[in-house]
Order: C-alpha cells, then structure tokens, then sequence
C-alpha cells in the first residue's frame, strides 16, 4: 500500500516521504526495517525515531523533523491502531454450531454467530449476532451479550452478566457477577 493512500485513511498529513513509498507491514519502532511504518508517540523514543530503518514513522503534530517519511496525527497511537487494521483482517469464522458444543434449548443466539468445539451456553443466555465463541468458552445461565461480541479460548462470562456490544475477551479471561449481577473483571 502506497504511503499516500495509508495517510489519506489514516487522516494524517504526509511529510519529508514520497507519497509512492510502498508499505507492506508495521512493526515497533526498533524492529522496523525497510518497507514498513512504524509510531512514536512518547517523546523518550524520539532518538529511537531519528535511527529507525522504517520506510514511515506515524508522529504527532509538534514532533520534531526526523529523517524519515512522517505521517503527522493528532493521536499517534490511536492512528497506528488504525494502521494496524488496514493491513491485518480478522480471520473469519463460518456461521454454526460445533457438534460437541452444549447449548441449552432457551438460550437465544443472534444470527452469523460462530460457536467453536466444547463451548458451554447456559439457560437463558441471549448471545447478540455475528458472535464467535472459540473453543472451550462457557457462557453461563442469564447471561446477555451484544453483537459482534468475540470470545477466545477459556473465556468465562459469569451467571447474569450484561455485556455490550463489540466486546472482546482474550483467552482466560473470567467476566463474573456480583451479588447484584453487575459484570466485573476477575483479577
């Protein structure tokens, strides 16, 4: 992808860079090689800005020149994030249910939803469309989730959790319920 074309998605301004430096990749500011686009947004990296061999470094708006192409932001960080998503695209999962998933005949799933092998959904669970609940996640009894909510591996949601939309929970992770059924991080 061309650096203009990734500054014009990312609505940074292009500077000291040939708008037709190709980009192939992202990587942290030390790793960073030939070819790929970088951030700094912490002023203590600026020495590691001035050295890096990217081919882009995403800065904000007062970051001093550097020899590289720069990408000025008003959120570096949140424009890498950004970056990030147009080079990587989420692995897609087929709708259905896993033979040995064990789904409770009231529970509800909203339509597109993925349900990998060996999940658990309780009784009166409410699972929102497009979700993907990756092996061995357990959902339990009155349970409510959004759309587009993304379970990985060994994930738990407690009894009588409310979570919203576009949530995900990384592998492990136990959502669980106070005496009232409000959600709240286990540690």
């Amino acid at each position: 992808m061309k650096l203009s074309a990734i500054a014009a998605a990312l609505q940074a301004r292009l500077e000291n860079g040939s708008p037709e430096t190709e980009i192939s990749g992202l990587n942290g500011i030390e790793q960073a090689g030939p070819g790929e686009l970088t951030f700094v947004s912490n002023p203590k990296y600026a020495a590691a800005a001035r050295s890096t061999r990217a081919s882009g470094v995403i800065v904000s708006e007062d970051f001093p020149a550097i020899p590289t192409a720069m990408l000025r932001s008003k959120d570096p960080y949140l424009s890498f994030a950004r970056a990030l998503e147009l080079f990587y695209k989420p692995v897609p999962y087929s709708p259905g249910v896993h033979a040995t998933a064990v789904v409770h005949e009231s529970a509800k799933i909203g339509s597109n939803a993925h349900i990998g092998p060996y999940v658990v959904i309780g009784e009166d669970v409410v699972i929102g469309n497009n979700a993907v609940l990756l092996a061995q996640v357990v959902i339990y009894r009155g349970a409510k989730i959004g759309n587009n909510f993304f379970a990985h591996a060994h994930a738990t949601v407690r009894e009588n959790c409310r979570i919203g939309n576009n949530v995900l929970l990384q592998n492990g992770v136990v959502i669980g319920a106070d005496g009232f059924g409000f959600a709240k991080t286990a540690e």
